[in-house]
């Protein structure tokens, strides 16, 4: 793998990789789970800046963006064959995002686009798209007691008969510029990582949960447009499936390349199974995090 390597902790596995990860947990263990390897560059023919993933299989996944080519192999290894002009900052995301969820899926782990938050031992997701409030809500939550799991990414084990696991990530926060001002951090002391959605990450290595936890609920955030109240209620039935599928973290990528499988769906199954899952729809403009706060407790902590 080269000379020089790095070594980290990451949903509970060892990473031994080529490419620094200032984000991740270092480790003195010294047997690697994942590695992260750097292909040469005149393994390339040209630079491809189509995103598209092909060949997925338990054994190898082929993705492709701007950033250049990944090659996932055996739930084992992510190969990255960079573009020439693309410096390493700009790998990670796809590294700890698309590459890492391909892994585990390859492993039969299931990836939801989500925060993650714990207390008591309960495990919480917080889902939700742009705007909806996740960012801003799961930084309350750390606020008031809880510790971060994990920030974009959680990594689950589920099967039948058995507790939904939620496996620790690393202790980042992504936060858009307005969360985070809202949180009076000064922006010229946190790394920005994202020009297309301006994001700035924010660490949390001080409140930070590193063990495996069980999960106890979901929470899909949305905006009421009709109203200034916060409306929670809980989702069933063919609604609380299309919710835990909508956050499938590569449930778009798969299926519009035909190769969302079966299994995925079994599994989206179980979870829609084992934990309830909860609509809040906040009002638009107003600060109603201590409501969504209190219900998260209500629901879950109790």
């Amino acid at each position: 793998m080269g000379e020089e390597l790095y070594w980290y902790r990451i949903y509970g596995n060892t990473l031994c990789s080529q490419m620094k990860f200032p984000q991740l947990l270092a480790t003195g263990e010294r047997k690697a789970d994942i590695e992260v390897v750097i292909m040469p560059l005149e393994r390339r023919t040209e630079k491809l800046t189509d995103c598209f993933v092909d060949k997925v299989t338990k054994e190898r996944i082929y993705f492709c963006n701007q950033v250049g080519v990944f090659e996932i192999t055996d739930g084992r290894r992510i190969a990255i064959c960079p573009n020439s002009d693309v410096k390493p900052e700009k790998m990670i995301p796809f590294v700890l995002g698309y590459g890492i969820a391909m892994l585990f899926w390859q492993r039969g782990l299931h990836a939801i686009h989500c925060s993650a938050v714990e207390q008591g031992g309960k495990a919480v997701l917080i889902a939700g798209g742009s705007g909806s409030g996740k960012s801003t809500l799961t930084s309350r939550l750390l606020e008031n007691g809880f510790r971060l799991l994990t920030d974009d990414v959680a990594i689950l084990q589920c099967r039948p008969g058995e507790n939904v696991t939620v496996y620790p990530g690393f202790p980042q926060q992504k936060l858009c510029r307005d969360a985070a001002l809202r949180n009076q951090l000064d922006l010229t002391e946190l790394w920005y990582i994202d020009e297309d959605k301006d994001k700035f990450a924010v660490a949390r290595r001080e409140n930070f949960c590193d063990r495996e936890t069980v999960l106890c609920g979901i929470v899909c955030l949305g905006i009421n447009t009709q109203g200034e109240q916060v409306e929670c209620c809980e989702l069933t039935g063919h609604a609380k499936l299309i919710a835990i599928l909508e956050n499938h973290f590569l449930f778009p990528m798969f299926r519009q390349n035909q190769v969302f499988l079966p299994e995925d769906m079994e599994r989206c199954l179980w979870i829609a199974q084992s934990v309830p899952v909860y609509s809040i729809r906040r009002p638009a403009g107003i600060d109603s995090t201590k409501d969504q706060m209190r219900y998260i407790r209500e629901q879950f902590m109790a």
